[in-house]
């Protein structure tokens, strides 16, 4: 069963920015639907190299400067790297359900965070790797639907729990419970969002690793 609960110095050493600044660099991997950009208030443009095979992914310039300006996360990265993608393993061992690897950046402490107080349709395990994060949550909301608006919510009553993430600490947030994330540093973290169908034998993300000794 999926409890809320919070562990400190779970898993050390997940992701770190030497890692993140490696995997930004690879430009292919930044596309348009990987690279998720809260927040933004225009529209950038830009020109592609001859030899680009994918239009849509974005400038390495661009993806610098937007990491300092907004909240970014990464999808699609449960095999971004061999920690993470035994982790997601992990959890689907324990779960028996699919699980992504969102990363998350925040760089720029004067913003304010796009989702606010909010709750998500999937269970998540969200890891802090780097700074540190003040996490909220809050009592499940009953009564739940996609039409209602999920996001920047009203909250009166104390929440359940109140921590400050460090690096290696680990929350676990089920589906439907409101809770916040405060940047009190620089931040990077890596979201485990688990899929709603338990049985996945047919559809299972590959986690073998790739080994040339």
């Amino acid at each position: 069963m999926f409890e809320t609960k919070y562990i400190k110095h779970y898993f050390n050493d997940l992701f770190n920015w030497n890692e993140l600044e490696n995997l930004i660099n690879i430009r292919p991997l930044m596309t348009t639907k990987r690279v998720q950009l809260l927040n933004l208030s225009k529209r950038f443009e830009w020109v592609n190299s001859i030899w680009s095979s994918d239009p849509n992914c974005i400038p390495p310039s661009l993806i610098r400067f937007l990491l300092d300006e907004i909240v970014i996360y990464f999808s699609d990265m449960s095999r971004a790297t061999k920690n993470i993608n035994n982790f997601a393993k992990t959890i689907e061992d324990e779960y028996g359900r699919q699980v992504d690897a969102h990363i998350y950046v925040c760089r720029n402490l004067q913003i304010e965070h796009p989702f606010g107080v909010h709750y998500d349709f999937s269970d998540n395990v969200i890891v802090q790797c780097e700074g540190i994060t003040n996490f909220k949550v809050w009592e499940e909301v009953k009564n739940v639907s996609r039409d209602k608006v999920n996001t920047k919510m009203q909250i009166d009553s104390e929440p359940i729990l109140d921590v400050n993430m460090e690096p290696g600490d680990t929350i676990w947030i089920p589906r439907h419970y409101p809770h916040q994330a405060t940047s009190l540093t620089p931040r990077l973290s890596v979201s485990f969002p688990l899929s709603s169908d338990v049985n996945i034998s047919n559809s299972r993300e590959d986690r073998n690793w790739i080994t040339l000794k």
